[in-house]
This record gives structure tokens, sequence and C-alpha cells, in this order.
């Protein structure tokens, strides 16, 4: 699995941003190998968010990325928010069905 999360902060229009990054999500989603997506908002500040998209694997996620479905889209996103991408790999985690008592 790939996962891959963001920060942005809003520094253009709100609305704007968030039509923008509603067409980036309905792209990814109909891409080979995507799992999931989800979008977070700081709940002090309204003009941070936190993305974060699980992938069956890299390469699948790059050859999305590389398309004018996200392309085009991700050039009018930046001129509305810093974007801060990175890629991360799980170490450990729990689900609440794994958990005994």
């Amino acid at each position: 699995m790939f996962i891959f999360i963001d920060r942005m902060t809003v520094t253009g229009d709100l609305a704007d941003y968030q039509r923008i990054i509603g067409r980036i999500s309905e792209h990814m989603a109909a891409q080979p190998g995507f799992r999931t997506h989800r979008l977070y908002r700081n709940s002090k500040n309204p003009l941070e968010y936190v993305e974060i998209a699980e992938w069956e694997n890299a390469d699948l996620h790059k050859q999305a990325t590389g398309q004018p479905g996200f392309r085009e889209p991700l050039g009018e996103l930046l001129k509305h928010a810093t974007v801060e991408f990175a890629t991360y790999e799980q170490v450990s985690g729990h689900d609440a069905a794994e958990v005994t008592r």
C-alpha cells in the first residue's frame, strides 16, 4: 500500500480551493489503484487542511498524477493554497476489531 499525505493552507479564495480540490478528488477516485481519500480541516484554523490518500502502489499513484485531469487542476489549486506534499509508509497501527478486552 502507498500512503500520500499532504498539508494545505488556503491563501486565496476558499470557495475556489474547495471546488478545485473536489475536481482533483473526483479524478483520482476514478483511477486504477485508488483506495481511499480523506480531507480534514483544522477545527481551530479553517484555512488549514490535511489530505490522506491510499493507493495500491506508488506506480499507480504516479500514473494518476501524470494525467491532465490531475495536473491542470493542481496548477489552479496552487494559486489558492500552499501545499506540502509527502509520502509515508505505515510502521504500526490498530483497528477497533483487533482490540481485545
